[in-house]
């Protein structure tokens, strides 16, 4: 698979990293992939969580039945919930089937995206001259290491200086 990636830029530094998101009832992977079996929401991206959650808005517009339900763990403590399978279409087209998420009580946003996304690619996150850049790529193809780049940057420029 080639790699797929978004990034998304904001003129100063934020505290959260949004996105928009399309989500739907997943489907059989039979099935072609049509449009107008995702909506749109805005999606939070966030790290600290392990597994992707909708709300219940989301839930209750695309009529979704529950598989099962789990115990999760978030700020508020502990509760069981609702589990849905569904597919999530990223900003950069990728359509990733067959996702099982929780339903919570979001503020503002239809989606969290957790770890479970997260993690099947390479996430990079920048604050450059007061400024957020974020950027995303499926599948991994990327080490990143600041250690590594500022040791090799620091060698390059002892081996370029001119003994006088």
């Amino acid at each position: 698979m080639d790699p797929v990636a978004f990034t998304s830029r904001n003129e100063h530094l934020t505290s959260e990293l949004m996105t928009p998101c399309g989500v739907g009832a997943s489907k059989d992977s039979t099935t072609p992939f049509s449009p107008a079996d995702i909506q749109q929401y805005s999606a939070l991206w966030d790290t600290g969580a392990t597994a992707s959650v909708i709300s219940t808005e989301v839930v209750n517009r695309l009529g979704l039945s529950p598989i099962s339900q789990c115990r999760t763990y978030h700020a508020q403590g502990e509760s069981i919930v609702n589990v849905y399978l569904v597919d999530m279409l990223l900003p950069n087209h990728l359509l990733i089937r067959d996702i099982r998420v929780t339903e919570g009580h979001l503020n503002g946003f239809g989606v969290l995206i957790g770890m479970d996304i997260i993690n099947l690619g390479d996430f990079a996150l920048t604050h450059r001259e007061g400024k957020t850049v974020f950027s995303f790529q499926i599948p991994a193809t990327h080490e990143y290491d600041f250690v590594k780049q500022i040791q090799q940057g620091v060698g390059q420029k002892k081996k370029g200086k001119k003994k006088k």
